[in-house]
């Protein structure tokens, strides 16, 4: 009688945490599609900015040179700001 009270509370008890587990599995799939959603969202609007954003380094100081390869970027830079 025991064992069978005990198999039966293991049984109740399995099927409750499939269930749940099946519940919480179908919000996180909705709230990683809502997520992912938002995470574009944010790429673009970064990327609206940052052609923005060095369009208007560009009115200011001029378009900067290309990095020539191999040298380090902040030496060119003030290569660059030293012959203006």
């Amino acid at each position: 009688m025991t064992r069978a009270l005990l198999l039966g509370g293991l049984l109740v008890g399995t099927l409750v945490l499939g269930l749940l587990t099946a519940i919480l599995q179908s919000h996180n799939r909705g709230e990683g599609a809502r997520l992912d959603a938002l995470r574009e969202e944010c790429l673009l609007l970064e990327a609206v900015q940052g052609a923005q954003r060095s369009a208007i380094v560009e009115l200011d100081h001029g378009p900067l040179p290309a990095p020539a390869s191999g040298v380090d970027s902040k030496s060119a830079v003030q290569r660059a700001r030293g012959a203006q």
